[in-house]
């Protein structure tokens, strides 16, 4: 399953923002069983570095921008995709973008807590929390962290 995660999901993971950043980990969790592959839009870190470049050093948050590419692929935005979205005219510009990156890797979903900027989606979108209850109820799969002795 390819899943396409918008930048709000991204920053829940980076930031730890609770309650957000337990189902994000759980995403993870997906990609370590080779359940997922996780996608996220180039043009999502210069908003996720602006959003943590409040309560986080650079070099911190530029640390875990690299440790996160072990598990996350990333889809870039060139010109004709900038083009693109301005002739698509979303009310919000950069979940178009989004959007058109995740339409680009051929997502199965995409991740987002902002379903509303994306009604004009022709790809399912959904929550994180919504994406792990429709995995659990169709193939009765969980992914809750579990300590090890």
């Amino acid at each position: 399953m390819r899943l396409f995660l918008d930048t709000n999901v991204l920053i829940d993971f980076y930031a730890q923002r609770e309650p957000f950043c337990q189902a994000a980990k759980k995403l993870l969790i997906m990609k370590a069983f080779g359940d997922a592959e996780l996608w996220a839009s180039a043009k999502s870190f210069t908003d996720i570095f602006y959003v943590l470049s409040k309560n986080a050093d650079s070099a911190s948050i530029q640390s875990a921008f690299e440790e996160s590419f072990q598990w996350l692929q990333l889809c870039g935005v060139d010109g004709s995709d900038v083009a693109l979205a301005a002739q698509m005219k979303w009310h919000d510009f950069g979940d178009c973008l989004v959007y058109i990156c995740a339409q680009k890797v051929r997502a199965d979903y995409l991740i987002t807590r902002d379903e509303g900027g994306f009604e004009k989606a022709a790809i399912p979108v959904l929550t994180p929390e919504e994406l792990l209850r429709q995995v659990e109820e169709a193939e009765g799969l969980s992914y809750d962290e579990i300590e090890l002795i």
